[in-house]
């Protein structure tokens, strides 16, 4: 197909149907392939059927590896199809015209889309996927010189012409010839729609800034501190996609793994990356990763537990008690106890073996001897050494329960068997046992799930998780610099860690970009200051709640957030009521009304439901997100956003302390287009 250059609108919308006419042959050609497959393999299953007495085992082994040859082939033709059904919606959504800067280079078009369509035809890559190094240029680069590395080499040049494209359902809605990065008016047109059912992808708004950290490769460690409402979530998540793509070799889908906070953000972001064309990762809470260390033997409380508790006016020292396992401090401490039980918790004593007593000081030297182990692993190999001495100096030769016997003797010797006892022997060491305190029912506190693991890990040599070959750590801040030890010891690769330190919802045990560096000994730190996720006014009146120098405004302008005051709770409700029937009227698709706590969210859910509401309740239980109208508590909100929010009950009494005020901030950044806050009696000094 040849290219005609400074195409018009017109002329646009008709090479665009062009594109669209070669993609539906090509799905039609896969069509009758796919039939040829399933017909060959029908054929091949009818073979081995009939001929089941005839054939030989030999014969059958082939035709079984060809019916699965088979199978596998049909698998990458269907998927193959899916992607350039997807094509059919956008097939690109940007170009460029570049050309090379070396003698007789033409001018070439680049057409940029989701995906990448070569025409087998004329031999022409008429679609380059965004990811490829030659499409950087698009997100980086304005009018002029530009250049892009490629596996040769770094190519320059100059670029020409830059356009971008509205493309939905096959049909060019508008076009808009630019000089800067992702023009400004369809940014706010994106910016300005509604909120989906989920997360969608912003391959076709990728900033400079983002695409920066979406293609950084020389991080072992990217750190990305990125302010509310700047998209790190789904930039993170394009990075993943980005390194499917780049590493397409030696990376897989199943190689990574994502620690998101809750089922229902992890179901939330899960549209993403099948948008771009790849498959999910798996996904994993902190608790999941810290429980399958320790086992299942504890009674414990959950993440989820441990805010309800801090917003719950919690008992005296328990907030200290998270202060003090949160610090470096601790970690010095941890480590510095473990080397004391290595020189204190095996306590050797003679041995009698048949005639032969064992001294103790030799026992002594075959513990030091085996140094390199972890305490707990070098046992079997102290006894396997004790037994070839015996029988190299005395011939002496064990049976199978005089081994057993002679095994448990020396392990016995070491009191460090018992995980629990271990870590309060810890408290009892540092001065510190006010530091520790089991629950009722023998259940641990959360702050104490990570420091257990961590000695376990170091004691019992827990083996690494090398099947991960890149980790992504999601709500960076909620995280204590001693769970990052943790993953550092299970998880030895490259890591994404995202997230912002101002919607910490444990601001007594959460970590910053630097500590997170510091935990991890090294790391990149990359910084997002814009936010495109509210109103240039709700983002201002978050800046009220909780200041951040860095923060950058988009300029989106919509209403004022508003503030209503009521004088008893039934009316109250009935306010709520009216702004609901408000929402139901308005073009808006999705209203989260967002309490304090779980508790909160539970009891207003119960006054609302019953209205005629057709209202969803997302609790720590909850699996799914669903668009509607959505109550629930500012913890579970995290990473969800809306296009309305109302946060009620927002007086002095219901938020007034340190994690209050981060709670708030959190519940009135969801917001994307309006945002109502109700209360009663006197509002909370955070908004005032």
């Amino acid at each position: 197909m040849s290219i005609v250059f400074k195409k018009s609108e017109k002329e646009e919308k008709v090479y665009l149907q062009q594109i669209l006419s070669i993609i539906k042959d090509v799905i039609d050609d896969i069509d009758l392939s796919v039939k040829d497959q399933q017909k060959l393999l029908q054929d091949q299953k009818e073979y081995l059927w009939e001929g089941r007495m005839d054939i030989d085992a030999q014969e059958k082994r082939s035709v079984r590896e060809g019916i699965l040859n088979i199978l596998a082939v049909g698998g990458s033709i269907i998927a193959q199809r899916e992607r350039l059904g997807r094509m059919l919606d956008i097939p690109y959504f940007g170009r460029i015209d570049f050309c090379e800067k070396k003698e007789n280079s033409e001018t070439q078009p680049i057409y940029i889309g989701v995906n990448n369509f070569y025409n087998f035809n004329d031999k022409t890559n008429l679609i380059y996927d965004w990811r490829a190094p030659i499409s950087g240029m698009y997100y980086d680069h304005e009018l002029g010189m530009a250049s892009y590395t490629s596996p040769s080499g770094v190519i320059e040049g100059n670029i020409s012409l830059k356009r971008q494209y509205r493309i939905r359902n096959g049909i060019m809605e508008y076009m808009i010839e630019n000089s800067v990065t992702v023009h400004d008016d369809i940014l706010q047109k994106e910016l300005s729609s509604n909120a989906d059912k989920k997360m969608k992808s912003i391959v076709t708004t990728i900033q400079r800034e983002q695409n920066r950290i979406i293609r950084n490769e020389d991080a072992a460690v990217l750190i990305i501190q990125g302010v509310a409402g700047s998209g790190k979530t789904s930039i993170a998540l394009h990075r993943v996609a980005y390194l499917l793509y780049a590493h397409k070799d030696s990376l897989s889908s199943k190689d990574l793994l994502i620690i998101s906070p809750n089922k229902v953000f992890a179901d939330y972001i899960s549209n993403v990356l099948p948008e771009l064309g790849e498959e999910n990762i798996p996904e994993s809470s902190m608790d999941q990763i810290l429980l399958k260390i320790i086992g299942s033997k504890y009674k414990f409380q959950t993440f989820f537990d441990q805010i309800s508790e801090l917003l719950d006016k919690p008992a005296i020292g328990y907030i200290e008690r998270i202060r003090y396992k949160s610090t470096f401090d601790f970690i010095t401490k941890l480590d510095k106890f473990i080397l004391h039980v290595e020189n204190t918790y095996f306590c050797p004593a003679d041995i009698k073996v048949k005639h032969i007593t064992i001294p103790h000081e030799f026992i002594e030297e075959e513990f030091r001897r085996f140094y390199r182990y972890p305490l707990r692993q070098r046992f079997v190999p102290m006894t396997e050494h004790i037994m070839e001495a015996l029988y190299r100096d005395y011939r002496i030769i064990l049976s199978t329960p005089e081994k057993n016997v002679l095994k448990k003797e020396i392990k016995d010797m070491f009191k460090g068997h018992n995980d629990l006892q271990l870590y309060k022997d810890f408290f009892e060491w540092a001065g510190a046992s006010d530091m520790f305190k089991l629950r009722a029912n023998h259940t641990l506190e959360y702050s104490d799930l990570a420091p257990l693991a961590y000695l376990r890990i170091v004691i019992e040599n827990i083996r690494p998780e090398i099947q991960v070959k890149h980790l992504i750590i999601d709500e960076m801040q909620d995280y204590s610099p001693i769970q990052y030890k943790v993953l550092l010891k299970l998880y030895p690769c490259r890591k994404t860690v995202l997230g912002d330190a101002s919607q910490s919802v444990n601001p007594y045990g959460s970590s910053t970009a630097d500590m997170i560096q510091r935990a991890f000994v090294t790391g990149e730190v990359m910084k997002l200051f814009k936010s495109y996720r509210s109103t240039y006014e709700i983002t201002n009146f978050a800046q009220k709640i909780s200041y951040n120098k860095e923060l950058e405004a988009v300029a989106r302008h919509g209403e004022e957030p508003q503030i209503i005051c009521f004088n008893n709770k039934k009316e109250e409700i009935t306010g709520i009521e009216k702004l609901i029937i408000d929402f139901k009227k308005s073009d808006n698709i999705s209203l989260g009304i967002i309490c304090k706590d779980e508790k909160q969210a539970s009891a207003l859910y119960e006054m609302l439901k019953n209205n005629g509401n057709e209202i969803y309740f997302l609790s720590s239980e909850s699996t799914t997100f669903t668009k509607g109208i959505i109550i629930t508590s500012a913890s579970m909100a995290k990473g969800l956003e809306f296009d309305e929010v109302i946060v009620p009950d927002v007086d002095e009494k219901n938020y007034c302390s340190d994690i209050d005020r981060s709670i708030l901030y959190v519940a009135v950044t969801r917001a994307m287009h309006r945002l109502t806050l109700t209360y009663i009696s006197k509002l909370t000094e955070f908004c005032s």
